[in-house]
């Protein structure tokens, strides 16, 4: 099988990268050491496996695997992160991770794990399916209580995975304004990136869209 490995924490990867390339079964092609240097370089080392660090940023994991996956669909991501929380665990796997493990994994397990995401099946520790089998089962309530109507239309708009520039463009905002209201509005969700109101948003039903609605403008913040 041949691992590309994606990790920003230099001496972690060189180790792994040294022991699983010890294993016959295995042969280490290529690292990288941010996910802007993975979109680059995998595409052209052409991995079975992906192993990537499930805290990257610019862009954030989830994104990166989507983007691997768009551009070959024979390459199947594999994340390992620290506690790595549902909601980004969730949003990984709508990319079209293969699965995320723990930190904590010990190498016979992480081989197993690496042999099950070449074979296109997904990979979930115990701990996380149990993480969001919990999730499901909470009290339902509403996480955008409290939110105004622009905060509403902002959240749906970035759970339809629309850019900044994209939504300036329907909302008739700067995209400096538009960056404003997504920061204020993860700070009010309690969110700590994109991808995890992406995961919130799938789970929220959005409201009817109006055909040929003009869009609204509002205005700037001051």
């Amino acid at each position: 099988m041949r691992l590309f490995l994606v990790s920003p924490a230099r001496a972690l990867r060189h180790s792994l990268a040294k022991s699983l390339d010890a294993d016959p079964r295995i042969a280490v092609i290529g690292e990288a050491l941010t996910s802007a240097q993975a979109l680059v370089r995998v595409p052209a080392a052409r991995p079975d496996v992906v192993l990537a660090g499930a805290h990257l940023t610019a862009p954030d994991s989830p994104e990166l695997c989507r983007r691997l996956r768009e551009a070959s669909a024979d390459v199947h991501v594999l994340m390992i992160g620290v506690n790595a929380p549902s909601p980004l665990v969730e949003a990984s796997l709508r990319a079209g991770a293969a699965g995320v493990v723990p930190h904590t994994i010990d190498e016979p397990e992480l081989l197993e794990a690496i042999r099950t995401a070449a074979a296109g099946r997904t990979v979930l520790s115990t701990n996380t399916l149990a993480s969001i089998l919990r999730a499901d089962r909470a009290a339902p309530t509403d996480p955008l209580e409290g939110l105004s109507g622009l905060e509403r239309e902002l959240f749906y708009l970035v759970g339809d995975g629309l850019s900044n520039g994209e939504i300036a463009v329907q909302l008739r905002l700067s995209p400096g304004t538009v960056r404003n209201y997504v920061s204020r509005l993860l700070r009010k969700l309690d969110l700590r990136s994109r991808a995890q109101l992406v995961a919130l948003a799938a789970r929220i039903p959005g409201p009817a869209s109006v055909p040929n609605a003009a869009p609204p403008s509002y205005p700037p913040q001051p």
